[in-house]
């Protein structure tokens, strides 16, 4: 019985572990191709770093790829302003871009460089070897653009965080 009652808890947390696997840019662009907001997807590399309990500041290396497939590489830094307590090891965040022009009648935009520019927003994350979190924030293009995250790392090595507050992030266009 026991064996039965440990093969199936086996099998659910390999399940759940499974469906917590972030999607990809091009995952996120088919699931909402038909959305009048969402225009892309920004998949960011985050460096590592610890949290000095007001904030933080992170490096970013990203890709943007509309959805009509066009895609442009960005760099940036996002920063942390609140509980920010512990040491995070580098991550992979895919961030769902949306335009809040398309909401008032506006064609959205196709252009690969709209999210230049400054956002902010709130974030919140914790890390005990494996990590979650999330992120929304607004800014970028006109003020037109929100950006949504949710990340999880299963790497079984993320660090030990606890973070809540609002962030700041610059995206310029990269090389």
């Amino acid at each position: 019985m026991n064996r039965c009652l440990s093969a199936a808890l086996a099998t659910a947390l390999a399940l759940a572990t499974g469906a917590c696997q972030q999607p990809t840019g091009q995952q996120l662009n088919a699931t909402n191709a038909n959305s009048q907001v969402y225009i892309g997807a920004l998949t960011c590399n985050v460096s590592g770093g610890s949290g000095y309990v007001f904030g933080s500041t992170k490096d970013l290396s990203c890709v943007y790829l509309t959805k009509d497939g066009v895609s442009q590489a960005y760099d940036g830094k996002i920063r942390k302003f609140g509980l920010d307590i512990g040491y995070t090891k580098a991550g992979h965040m895919v961030w769902h871009v949306y335009q809040l022009g398309g909401l008032v009648g506006a064609t959205t935009s196709v252009n690969p460089r709209v999210l230049a520019g400054n956002y902010a927003g709130e974030q919140a994350s914790v890390a005990a070897s494996s990590s979650a979190g999330g992120n929304w924030l607004y800014g970028g293009s006109n003020n037109q653009i929100v950006l949504q995250a949710t990340q999880i790392q299963d790497s079984r090595n993320a660090g030990y965080n606890l973070a809540y507050g609002i962030a700041e992030m610059s995206l310029s266009i990269g090389n």
